[in-house]
């Protein structure tokens, strides 16, 4: 099963023209200017991820700040690959902010690399996350192999474990009614339906 961006977002004529007249430093990646493309590369790419982080695979939002175009490669590090479709992919902002422009490029490179065995860390376009990384539950990570290994330390994503205490501790500070409340919101059809027969079994 493969589960890597097979179709990179391809630039339109009038994009590339924009990117051209533009472009010269990494700095201007946040120019205004850029805002549409941005958001273009966005939804396609969400569609190409399943709408989940390349890094740590957890579903991505749609309010402010809820998901970034992440660089593989850092574009501080390598202005000309700012605008390389191969090199953008999403992330979540923590997974981006805890990467940052930590290396991931095994020695230095000129033009870019063609393939995943230049990389570090698993790379969005080029590797099969699954072949490199087991997740368990979104919150746990297992490297299968050492760029699994590597990735999960880049992005730090051994921090799940405690996000996930923070949110046991505050599931247990909710009143019980407040948590079943919360269980019938996200409960199936199939779920709300016994609890509705065990209602009906206790009120006879």
């Amino acid at each position: 099963m493969s589960d890597k961006i097979n179709n990179p977002y391809i630039f339109k004529k009038d994009e590339i023209k924009t990117i051209t007249d533009n472009f010269s430093t990494h700095i201007d990646w946040e120019k205004p200017v850029f805002s549409l493309i941005k958001q273009n590369i966005i939804t396609h790419l969400r569609i190409e991820q399943n709408n989940r982080c390349c890094y740590c695979k957890n579903e991505l939002g749609f309010d402010i700040k809820a998901v970034d175009i992440e660089h593989i490669i850092p574009k501080s590090e390598y202005n000309n690959f700012t605008f390389n479709n191969i090199n953008l992919a999403l992330s979540c902002p923590a997974c981006n902010t805890k990467k940052s422009t930590k290396p991931v490029l095994i020695k230095k490179h000129i033009y870019y690399p063609r393939n995943g065995s230049a990389f570090i860390i698993v790379h969005a376009h080029y590797d099969n996350y699954s072949e490199h990384i087991m997740s368990l539950d979104q919150c746990i990570y297992v490297a299968k192999t050492t760029k699994g290994g590597q990735t999960i330390i880049h992005c730090e994503l051994f921090r799940f474990l405690e996000v996930m205490e923070k949110a046991k501790k505050f599931q247990s500070k909710k009143s019980p009614m407040a948590l079943l409340t919360e269980q019938i919101r996200n409960a199936n059809e199939e779920e709300i339906d016994d609890l509705l027969d065990a209602i009906k079994d206790k009120i006879k």
